[in-house]
């Protein structure tokens, strides 16, 4: 059910009454100031970006559980700050790897995107650093409670668990603060786009030793696709308390629902069935207006830190999430369109089911002593269990349903009735558990290694009941993975060729366990290989402008590869793979500047080079572009008009293909058409965004966003299911935001 507007204004207007009040604002107006002045005047950067005006982070530790520097860390790092995602209006997780270095976005559907990063889809997900797992319900999250996102390039399999080489993202959430601060604003962009938030946080009580900070979020938009909307409810709230001088105890809570109406599953005909070019413009959508695939997600989370000295810190978390979903989608996913508005059927489907995850972390950390240098030392243990459920369905829609009288007109079409009953369903487990070890050795006052290992285990299980009709237990066909003693190596040796420049090199094993499987519903075979890089790293302006440049190469077998030929599964979504076979191997070449260059001008700019052989040499991953660039930039004017920034970004990508089944003429023998498999290409395109805004006072902002600025007609996604997925339009977007 969607959340009604005036009980949304009445909350917010509740909330704006709280952080206005003349004790907030007594202690807050000086502090505002502050924060003004130190986002222009901070030299060295800590972990936290807000506040900062930086497009870089001082500190991170995704790639290793260590506390490094972006320079100290020898792996391919792009970090996106909250000064750029408020710059750039990046407001959830896709927007945010649009503008990220080697990072590919491309719809399924309406309601889910794939991301991609040297060759291979990207599967790890951490949020504060503690693994997530999404299975086939992964949230587009929205980034309001975010401090920034750090994308790590590259295996992970110290920190993620089995080893991915394509990039594990780590979403950090925002802190309390210790002054109070509040901040709210409101915008509306094409489409009928509406978005308003609240941000409030600070000390609570004890001397400000309680702390707390509340976010909230509301969006209710339209679309340039036909009968599509979204409402999404975004909540979040976060108490940290220190408990001793040495003991800081967090717990929180964020909340993320969204509602859609129009949801597709699938992309648009690319071609008719004559064979001719469908030519489908932009707004089409195959989906009756009633078509819905929510998605309601509730984590609950906590941590404690706890310095034993001066040198180490113990540090535990943990973190339980849980995603609903239950809706109906009637899609038009199947066939070849013929002008009298015949030849679509229709994929059919109540998405119903729940995903449980739980997960615990808890490490030691700290400097020790040896041959008479200072090292670090990073020892810990770690676990996750996640649980997949959906009700059993039965198929009572009446014959016929799924075919399609008139694709161009979908209005009449009903709503089938509930499938699901009081049977267990389908349902699943993946548990993983690991101890984990890493130190940062100082060899020379130059030279250092990073070295690591993590040791662990690996199971996953899948359970297919089936009844008859007097709901008897008929068959259950179970398949499972278990994987001990694995055992993923890390290493990296850096040397610093001045306190600026340092080149480096590292290595991981990949053993990566995979939860998909194929049309028989039998899980793939484990990945296995080995990811290799080397590069150049700079820090300079006092860590505020990072560059590097890195060569990466990694051999992997059994990559699994989506199976065009199997139809997704009517029950329950889920989409059915091949393995990619052997030898599979991916090299490439990247490089990135990201920071301040001079004072009031920052800009994150990378290049990226990515090359795709299989066993047999044979290039693939071609539906993935073989270079792209991105780059965004703004500069804060001088003088009279110190209040204007302006900023643009280039989006540049070279062209793609995938082959799909093209319509011949003529039918066989069963009635279906015959057809060719033949190559949809998109080819090389470019994408320009501007931006502006200007700071009235202190308090008060307003900012302008266009993205596709030359209003760019190109195909984000091509050959899935021998369709096509349009990248979206030019969109404006106003934005009024205040602060106290």
């Amino acid at each position: 059910m969607f959340v009604p507007s005036t009980r949304t204004m009445r909350f917010t207007l509740g909330l704006f009454s709280v952080a206005l009040s003349p004790v907030l604002l007594a202690e807050a107006t000086t502090k505002a100031l502050e924060l003004d002045a130190t986002s222009i005047t901070a030299e060295g950067l800590g972990a936290t970006t807000e506040h900062t005006g930086a497009y870089t982070t001082g500190s991170m530790s995704t790639a290793t559980r260590l506390n490094l520097s972006v320079k100290e860390t020898p792996q391919s790092i792009s970090v996106i700050t909250r000064e750029q995602m408020d710059d750039f209006n990046l407001n959830t997780l896709t927007d945010v790897l649009r503008q990220t270095t080697g990072v590919t976005v491309q719809h399924m559907d309406s309601d889910r995107a794939g991301y991609s990063a040297r060759g291979y889809s990207i599967n790890n997900f951490q949020v504060d650093g503690m693994l997530n797992t999404f299975g086939r319900m992964k949230s587009d999250s929205d980034t309001i409670i975010y401090d920034r996102i750090e994308v790590v390039r590259g295996a992970t399999g110290l920190t993620t668990g089995a080893g991915d080489p394509s990039a594990t993202v780590n979403m950090i959430r925002k802190r309390p603060t210790s002054q109070w601060q509040a901040k709210a604003g409101v915008s509306g962009a094409s489409h009928d786009n509406y978005y308003s938030y609240l941000d409030v946080g600070g000390p609570l009580a004890f001397d400000g030793r309680l702390r707390g900070r509340t976010v909230f979020a509301y969006r209710d938009s339209q679309s340039y696709r036909d009968n599509y909307a979204q409402q999404r409810e975004v909540g979040y709230g976060i108490l940290e308390a220190d408990m001793t001088d040495d003991t800081v105890v967090a717990v929180g809570f964020d909340y993320q629902n969204k509602h859609v109406q129009g949801s597709s599953w699938g992309t648009l005909p690319y071609w008719n069935s004559d064979g001719s070019k469908a030519r489908l413009s932009r707004s089409a959508n195959l989906a009756t207006t009633w078509s819905s695939w929510p998605l309601k997600d509730q984590t609950t989370f906590a941590s404690i830190d706890h310095k034993l000295t001066a040198n180490w810190r113990l540090k535990a978390a943990y973190t339980h999430r849980q995603s609903d979903s239950d809706g109906k989608v009637y899609y038009g996913g199947s066939g070849f369109p013929n002008a009298d508005g015949s030849g679509m059927t229709a994929w059919t489907s109540q998405m119903v089911g729940t995903s449980k995850m739980d997960a615990l972390d808890f490490n030691l950390a700290g400097a020790y002593s040896l041959l008479g240098r200072e090292h670090e030392l990073m020892v810990g243990y770690g676990e996750s269990a996640q649980r997949d459920s959906s009700p059993f369905q039965r198929f009572s829609t009446p014959a016929g349903y799924e075919t399609i009288q008139d694709w161009k007109h979908m209005g009449g079409i009903g709503k089938f009735a509930d499938r699901t009953t009081g049977l267990k369903g389908e349902h699943s487990s993946k548990k993983q558990k690991a101890g984990y070890l890493a130190t940062r050795l100082s060899l020379t006052d130059k030279l250092h290694a990073v070295l690591g290992s993590r040791y662990g285990s690996w199971e996953i299980q899948s359970t297919s009941p089936d009844y008859n009709l007097a709901n008897q237990l008929t068959s259950s066909s179970k398949t499972s993975q278990t994987h001990n003693d694995m055992w993923t190596p890390y290493a990296g040796v850096l040397y610093d060729l001045t306190p600026e420049y340092t080149v480096y090199a590292s290595y991981t094993d990949i053993f990566n366990p995979q939860d998909e499987r194929d049309a028989g519903k039998k899980y793939l075979e484990p990945v296995v290989g080995s990811n290799y890089e080397i590069g150049l790293k700079g820090s300079l302006l006092n860590e505020r402008l990072n560059l590097a440049t890195a060569f990466f190469w990694s051999t992997q077998d059994n990559v699994a590869e989506l199976d065009n030929t199997a139809p997704p599964d009517p029950k329950t979504g889920e989409q059915f793979y091949k393995t990619g076979g052997k030898g599979n191997k991916v090299q490439g070449f990247e490089m990135e500047i990201s920071g301040e260059v001079m004072p009031d001008w920052n800009l994150t700019a990378g290049y990226t080079y990515t090359h795709s052989l299989n066993g047999e040499k044979q290039r693939n991953n071609t539906n993935l572009p073989l270079n792209m660039l991105k780059a965004s930039t703004t500069y804060r004017l001088p003088g009279t008009w110190r209040g204007l920034t302006v900023g643009g970004g280039v989006n540049w990508q070279s062209d793609f293909f995938e082959f799909a089944q093209r319509p011949t003429g003529g039918r066989d023998a069963d009635g279906n058409l015959n057809t060719q498999s033949t190559k949809i290409t998109q080819q090389a395109y470019t994408v320009v965004n501007l931006m502006s805004r200007y700071q009235f006072d202190e308090h008060l902002s307003t900012s302008l966003t266009i993205n596709n600025l030359l209003d760019k007609k190109y195909y984000e996604r091509v050959g899935f299911y021998n369709g096509v997925y349009w990248g979206a339009p030019r969109t404006l977007t106003l934005a009024l935001d205040w602060t106290l």
